[in-house]
C-alpha cells in the first residue's frame, strides 16, 4: 500500500501539460452567457476554467468561481459493505503503513463510516446503494451491457453475461495455500456454508464449470482471482453508474461524500439555492427545541362505536364521537417536503399577537409562524 500511495501522490502533484485551446474551445468561452460552476449570470470578465489535472478546457466561469474550483486531491477508494466486515481486514493492518496521516469517522468501535489514509477515503457504497451488489447488478444489467463499461473492456461483451450473476465459491474448503493450486473445482459438497446452512444446486456447480472452461483457468488459484476481479468490476460500474446519475440530475459527485443522508441535504440546498439563517438567539433555539415531537405514539382500543347523527344507532343522550379510518405512511418524508423555515427569524409582539388569525395562513405562504400552544383532544 505503500508503494500505491506514492504512486497516486506523484500522479496528482506532477504539473499538467498545457494545452491550447482548440478554436471550439474558444468559440464556446466567448459565446457563454452562463457561468459553468454556479450557472450563473457571465459579466465580460470572466476566465477560461481548466481540469487542473489533465489541463483540459472546461468552460467559461466566474474568477471566484474558478479559483474556489479546486481539485482536492483526494481519492475514493470505494468498498461495498465497508462499514461492516471489509474494514476489519484493512485496520488490521493499516498500521503498518509509514508516513501517512490515519483519520475515522467511526459509528463504535467495530464499525466506521469512513476512515481516510495519506491521499485515500475509504467510503462504502452501501451507504448509497443499501442493496446486495448482486442485487445491484441484476438491476443495472436490466439496462443492457453498456452499462458495464470495466467488465465490458476486461473481459469482452460476449464473456460477461456468465459474471453478472451471482458466482459460487467453496469459502471453507480453502484452508491453506496448498488449495489455490488444485487444477480442477472441488466436488460440489466443497461448496456448503455452515455459516448459511446452505449448499450450491447443479446448476449453480455447471455454471461454475462453464466459467472455468470459458476462462481457460488452470487451478484454483486463478478461479478465486477472477472471482474477486469480477465482483470488483462490477462494483466499478455499479457505483459509477450511480455516481453519473447524481451528476446528471443533482450536479452533484456521490463519490465526495460518506452517505446518502449527506448526499441528500447536499441537494436539497443546491437545488432550492436557499440560504440558511443560522439562530444566534438561544431563546429561539430553546423554543423549537421544546416543540419537537417524536413519530406518532398511540394506544387504540380494539373495539370503538361511533355516536353521531349520521349513523342508525344515534342516541343523542350519550356523548357524540366519530370513528375515522386512516392508514398514513411516510409521514417524515411528507412533512419534508413542505414549505420549511430558512431565515428572517423574529419574535412577534403583542398586538400581532392579538391580530393573529392562523386560519388565514395558507400552507405555503411566504411568511410562516412557530406557535406554542395549549393543545386539546377531543373524543
Amino acid at each position: 500500500m505503500n508503494n500505491d500511495l506514492i504512486d497516486i501522490q506523484e500522479c496528482l502533484t506532477k504539473a499538467f501539460a498545457k494545452v491550447v485551446t482548440a478554436r471550439s474551445d474558444w468559440q464556446s468561452f466567448k459565446k457563454a452567457t452562463l457561468c459553468h460552476i454556479c450557472k450563473k449570470e457571465l459579466a465580460d470578465i470572466r476566465v477560461r476554467d481548466h481540469c487542473h489535472v489533465t489541463g483540459k478546457f472546461r468552460g467559461a466561469a466566474h474568477n471566484d468561481c474558478n479559483i474556489n474550483y479546486k481539485f482536492t486531491g483526494r481519492i475514493p477508494v470505494v468498498f461495498h459493505n465497508l462499514r461492516g466486515y471489509d474494514s476489519h481486514l484493512i485496520m488490521q493492518a493499516i498500521g503498518k503503513v509509514e508516513g501517512k496521516q490515519l483519520n475515522c469517522i467511526a459509528n463504535n468501535m467495530e464499525k466506521y463510516i469512513s476512515f481516510s489514509l495519506g491521499c485515500m477515503d475509504f467510503i462504502d457504497s452501501l451507504q448509497f446503494m443499501s442493496s446486495s451488489l448482486q442485487k445491484l447488478v441484476e438491476n443495472l444489467a436490466k439496462e443492457g451491457s453498456s452499462k458495464f463499461r470495466h467488465m465490458t473492456s476486461h473481459f469482452g461483451e460476449e464473456r460477461i453475461s456468465l459474471l453478472l450473476r451471482k458466482q459460487v465459491y467453496p469459502y471453507e474448503y480453502f484452508d491453506s495455500e496448498a488449495k489455490f493450486l488444485e487444477s480442477q473445482l472441488p466436488p460440489i459438497e466443497s461448496f456448503y456454508s455452515t455459516l448459511s446452512g446452505e449448499g450450491i444446486t447443479t446448476l449453480d456447480y455447471a455454471h461454475a464449470q462453464h466459467v472455468w472452461q470459458l476462462f481457460n483457468i488452470q487451478n484454483l488459484g486463478q478461479y478465486h482471482d477472477l472471482y474477486v476481479l469480477s465482483d470488483v468490476l462490477a462494483l466499478a460500474d455499479v457505483f459509477e453508474n450511480f455516481r453519473e446519475i447524481c451528476l446528471n440530475y443533482y450536479g452533484l459527485d456521490a463519490a465526495h461524500f460518506y452517505t446518502s443522508p449527506g448526499l441528500a441535504w447536499q441537494a436539497a440546498l443546491k437545488m432550492t439555492g436557499v440560504k440558511l439563517e443560522l439562530l444566534t438567539d438561544i431563546d429561539m433555539h430553546l423554543f423549537i427545541e421544546k416543540g419537537l415531537r417524536g413519530g406518532i405514539s398511540m394506544i387504540s382500543h380494539r373495539h370503538a362505536k361511533a355516536n353521531n347523527k349520521h349513523v342508525p344507532s344515534y342516541d343523542q343522550n350519550q356523548p357524540i364521537n366519530h370513528v375515522m379510518y386512516l392508514d398514513a405512511n411516510n409521514l417524515y418524508g411528507w412533512a419534508m417536503s413542505q414549505a420549511l423555515p430558512v431565515e428572517g427569524f423574529r419574535w412577534i409582539n403583542d398586538s400581532e399577537i392579538e391580530n393573529l388569525n392562523i386560519c388565514d395562513i395558507a400552507d405555503d405562504s411566504e411568511n410562516g409562524y412557530i406557535l406554542e400552544v395549549d393543545l386539546e383532544y377531543r373524543r
